[in-house]
């Protein structure tokens, strides 16, 4: 399984931190599995807001309420409320500017389902402008949706790659 990112680079490094660096790129590599949301966090939002908005449904099913009673509730329209107006709040504002900052060095290997065969990534950052439409950038990969994420969360984060 593959850990969030680490690292947010600054622009002010000395020459010893930007040769460590490239070290890191050189010599690293992480594993990625389907759509673990681990190793997104915390740069890549836009993938874990589209996992949020695909997890929804699964979380006002395991509400220990009956239909009905979550229907008259409005239940899943509380629970949209809640995540925008999470993300609209101006505290969160500056803690997610913080988060887009984080990346992963090195190669990232990504493995789209059991069977598929390995691609290597790159992760150039939530503000690299992908003009070319390169195929090896991680952040290309988009969530993709399933029918229970509540269920399968585990396993894209845990399952062994064979």
């Amino acid at each position: 399984f593959c850990g969030p990112m680490t690292t947010v680079l600054l622009d002010n490094a000395t020459p010893e931190t930007d040769a460590f660096v490239k070290k890191l790129w050189d010599n690293s590599c992480n594993f990625v599995y389907k759509n673990d949301v681990v190793p997104r966090g915390y740069g890549y939002l836009s993938f874990i807001e589209d996992f949020v908005d695909d997890v929804q449904g699964d979380l006002v099913k395991a509400i220990p309420v009956c239909r009905i009673a979550k229907r008259i509730l409005d239940v899943h329209g509380k629970l949209e409320d809640l995540v925008e107006g999470a993300k609209d709040h101006e505290s969160l504002a500056g803690l997610l500017g913080v988060f887009s900052q984080y990346r992963h060095m090195g190669n990232l290997v990504f493995y789209e389902s059991e069977d598929a065969k390995p691609v290597v990534l790159k992760d150039m950052g939530a503000f690299y402008k992908n003009s070319k439409g390169e195929k090896d950038v991680f952040r290309s990969v988009k969530y993709k949706p399933v029918k229970s994420p509540l269920k399968d969360f585990m396993g894209w984060h845990m399952d062994i790659i064979r």
